[in-house]
C-alpha cells in the first residue's frame, strides 16, 4: 500500500458516490490487519473479578434506566407485595404481647401509638359499601406487626357512586316497608371479655351472605349493567384514564341511565326562586343583622353594640324620621337590608329574581321529547274575549279581521332550513334532562373523588325542612345549615403546601411490608393492635388495678384508694385514642358479625346507621373533646 493511501474506504469529505467499486469496509479491515499485524487480534482475556464487576455496573446501569425515577434522580425500587400469611402469622405469634420473646418489640408497639388515629381513619375511609359482600384492600405493615395501615384512597366517580347510593335507598326503604319483623344488631356485637376473632380460623372460609343489590333491566340499563356494583366500576376502560382512575368520561346514555337510578337521592327543584331569601346571601344578612330566617339557623350577634338605646336619632328625637306603625318583619329586613336597618352592617343583597323555569321533568320515559303538559294550563280565549259583543280591535280595522294574509304565498322552491333533520331522536329527552339536572349529573366529564367527600344529602338540609317533621329532624337540618353557612363564610383558598406522603416514606424502609388483606382482616388487626398499645401503656405505668377489656371499657379491679386513684389519671389524648378505638371496633364487630352470617347486609346497613347516628350513646368521645358534641348533635336525626 502506497504511504499517501488510506486504509479507510472513504476518505474525509469526498462523496460515496466516488468509491462505489471498492470493497465494503469490513473486508478491507481484515485486509488490512492481515497485512500489516499478520491477522486479526485475539480477544482480551478479562479476570473473572472484573468480568463480574462490569457486569454488576451493568445491572446498576439498567435498573436506574428502568426504574420508577423519584425527585433529585432517586430510583425507587417497588417492593413486591408479601403474602397475606406472613402478617397474620406476626399477629397471632405476638398476641397479646405477653410473651417474653417480644418484649423487645413492646417499645415499637407504644411507638406506633402515635399513628392509630391515622390507621383507623385510612380504616374507615375504605370500609366496603353496603353493595360489597367482601372488599381486598391494599396494606402496609409493620413487620413486627405493630400497626397495619390500608393503603388506598377510596377515588369513586361522583355520579356512578351516588347512583349507587340512589339504588341502596330504594332497595333500603322497600325491605323496611315489607319486612314484618326487623331485628336490630345487638350492641356491642360481642362480649366486653370475648378477645377479637382470629380471621384465618373463622371468617376465611366462610361464604358471605347476599349484599344488597338492585335487579337491574338488562334492556333499560343495558349501558350500566355490567360493572355497575363493581368495586372501582370502569377500571382500565376508555372511560377511565387508566390505572391512577383520576378522571372520568361518560357518554350520554351511561349517564342518563346513572341520572335514572340516582333520582331517589336528587332534588327536584330546577327553579332558583325556590331559595329566595333562603340562600347563602340571605343568611349572611341574618347573620349580621343577628336575626332568623323561618327555619334557618340561629347564630351569635356579630357586632355586640346594637343597643338600641345608644343610637343618635331615635324616633322620638328624629325630625325626619318616617314612623311606620305595623311591625316590620324580618323577612323585609333581609330582603331589603338597606331601606329597613338603621345599622346595615356585614350585609349582602341577594339576587331578587331569576328568570321563571319552564322546563316540566317528565315522569313517563315513554312521552315524546317535546310534548304538551298538562301542567301547563292554556289561558282560555273566554278570560280575553271583549265584554261587548260589537267591539273591533284598531289592529282589525287597518289589517282586516283575517289572521292570514290571502295574497301572500311563498314560492315553491323554497325549503325550511334543517328539513331532513329529525326534530328529536331518542336521545334528545335524555340530553335535556340532563342539562337541567343537578351536580354533576349535567357534567360529561369529570375529576374522581374520594368517597367520603361526596356530599350525598346535603340538597336536603339546603332545602326548607318537609312538614309534619318531628322536632329534632328540624334542629338537626338547622345545625347542619349553620355548619354549612359558617363554612362557606369562613372559606379561604387552600394554601399551596409541598404534599407529604407519611406512606410512600414508611413504605421505602426496610421495616415495612406490603400485601392485600379482606378489610375486615385489616380491621381485626387494627383493633389487637390497639388493644396492645392501650394495655403496654397501662401496665407500663404499673397500673395492675386497671383493666381494659376487649370492648375498650378501661374499668378498676378493685376499690381504689386516693393514691391508687391519683395514679391512675390518664390524659385526654388516651381516652380519646381508646374511644376511637371502641367505635372502630363496634364497626368491625357489625362487619365480621355480618362474614358470619348472624345478621344479613340490611341488618348491617341499619347497625351502621344506627352507630353512627348514635356516636353519643355508644361512645364517650365527647367527654375528652367537647368539639365532639356539636357533630354528634348535628347527625343524630336526620
Amino acid at each position: 500500500m502506497d504511504p499517501g493511501q488510506s486504509p479507510f474506504p472513504i476518505p474525509v469529505g469526498h462523496p460515496p458516490s466516488a468509491y462505489a467499486d471498492q470493497q465494503p469496509f469490513g473486508a478491507q479491515m481484515d485486509q488490512f490487519q492481515q497485512q500489516y499485524y499478520g491477522g486479526p487480534p485475539a480477544p482480551m482475556e478479562l479476570p473473572e473479578d472484573k468480568l463480574e464487576e462490569k457486569a454488576k455496573k451493568w445491572q446498576q446501569m439498567q435498573s436506574k434506566r428502568y426504574g420508577e425515577k423519584r425527585k433529585f434522580g432517586f430510583v425507587e425500587h417497588e417492593k413486591s407485595n408479601m403474602p397475606p400469611e406472613h402478617v397474620r402469622k406476626i399477629i397471632k405469634d405476638h398476641g397479646d404481647m405477653s410473651s417474653k420473646k417480644y418484649r423487645h418489640d413492646k417499645r415499637i408497639y407504644l411507638g406506633a401509638l402515635k399513628y392509630v388515629p391515622h390507621a383507623v381513619l385510612k380504616l374507615l375511609e375504605n370500609m366496603p359499601m353496603p353493595w360489597e359482600q367482601v372488599r381486598e384492600v391494599p396494606v402496609l405493615y409493620h413487620i413486627t406487626g405493630a400497626i397495619t395501615f390500608v393503603n388506598e384512597i377510596p377515588w369513586v366517580i361522583e355520579p356512578v357512586y351516588i347512583a349507587q347510593w340512589g339504588t341502596m335507598w330504594i332497595m333500603m326503604r322497600r325491605e323496611k316497608r315489607d319486612r314484618r319483623h326487623f331485628k336490630r344488631m345487638r350492641f356491642p356485637p360481642f362480649d366486653d371479655e370475648e378477645p377479637p376473632l382470629d380471621y384465618g380460623d373463622n371468617i376465611m372460609d366462610v361464604e358471605p351472605l347476599e349484599a344488597i343489590q338492585m335487579e337491574l333491566d338488562e334492556e333499560e340499563d343495558a349501558s350500566v349493567y355490567e360493572w355497575f356494583y363493581d368495586h372501582k366500576p370502569l377500571q382500565d376502560t376508555k372511560f377511565v384514564n387508566g390505572s391512577t382512575y383520576r378522571q372520568w368520561r361518560l357518554p350520554l346514555p351511561m349517564m342518563s341511565t346513572l341520572y335514572r337510578l340516582a333520582h331517589q337521592l336528587l332534588s327536584d327543584l330546577s327553579d332558583k326562586n325556590y331559595f329566595y331569601l333562603f340562600d347563602l346571601h340571605s343568611f349572611f344578612t341574618a347573620k349580621a343583622l343577628n336575626m332568623a330566617i323561618p327555619g334557618g339557623p340561629k347564630f351569635e350577634p356579630l357586632y355586640r353594640d346594637m343597643d338600641t338605646a345608644d343610637e343618635d336619632w331615635n324616633e322620638f328625637n328624629d325630625i325626619n324620621k318616617i314612623i311606620i306603625r305595623q311591625p316590620i318583619r324580618t323577612e323585609y329586613k333581609i330582603a331589603f337590608p338597606f331601606l329597613y336597618n338603621s345599622l346595615p352592617r356585614s350585609v349582602r343583597v341577594s339576587w331578587y329574581h331569576y328568570p321563571t323555569v319552564v322546563y316540566i321533568r317528565a315522569e313517563d320515559p315513554d312521552l315524546p321529547a317535546f310534548y304538551f303538559d298538562p301542567i301547563i294550563n292554556p289561558i282560555s280565549s273566554r278570560a280575553v274575549a271583549p265584554q261587548n259583543a260589537g267591539y273591533i280591535p284598531h289592529e282589525d280595522e287597518i289589517f282586516g279581521d283575517t289572521d292570514e294574509d290571502e295574497t301572500f304565498t311563498l314560492p315553491e322552491e323554497v325549503q325550511p332550513f334543517l328539513e331532513e333533520a329529525p326534530l328529536y331522536t331518542d336521545t334528545t329527552a335524555n340530553g335535556i334532562a340532563l342539562y337541567w339536572a343537578p351536580h354533576p349529573f349535567d357534567k360529561r366529564s369529570g375529576r374522581t373523588r374520594r368517597a367520603l367527600d361526596i356530599p350525598l344529602v346535603k340538597n336536603w338540609y339546603l332545602e326548607h325542612t318537609p312538614p309534619g317533621q318531628p322536632v329534632k329532624v328540624r334542629v338537626s337540618y338547622q345545625k347542619l345549615l349553620k355548619c354549612y353557612v359558617l363554612n362557606a363564610l369562613k372559606h379561604r383558598p387552600p394554601k399551596a403546601l409541598n404534599k407529604k406522603y407519611l406512606f410512600r416514606q414508611l413504605k421505602a424502609t426496610k421495616f415495612f411490608q406490603t400485601t392485600e388483606l379482606d378489610w375486615v382482616e385489616a380491621g381485626l388487626q387494627v383493633c389487637r393492635q390497639g388493644y396492645n398499645m392501650l394495655n403496654l401503656l397501662i401496665h407500663r405505668k404499673n397500673l395492675n388495678y386497671l383493666h381494659l377489656d376487649y370492648n375498650f371499657n378501661l374499668k378498676p379491679v378493685k376499690t381504689l384508694t386516693t393514691k391508687e386513684r391519683k395514679k391512675s389519671r390518664f390524659g385526654n389524648a388516651f381516652h380519646l385514642s381508646r374511644e376511637i378505638l371502641r367505635l372502630t371496633k363496634l364497626i368491625v364487630d357489625s362487619h365480621v358479625q355480618y362474614r358470619l352470617g348472624n345478621v344479613d347486609a340490611f341488618q348491617l346497613a341499619d347497625g351502621l346507621q344506627y352507630i353512627f347516628s348514635h356516636v353519643g350513646q355508644l361512645t364517650g368521645m365527647y367527654r375528652y373533646k367537647y368539639r365532639l358534641m356539636r357533630q354528634i348533635r348535628m347527625c343524630k336525626d336526620l
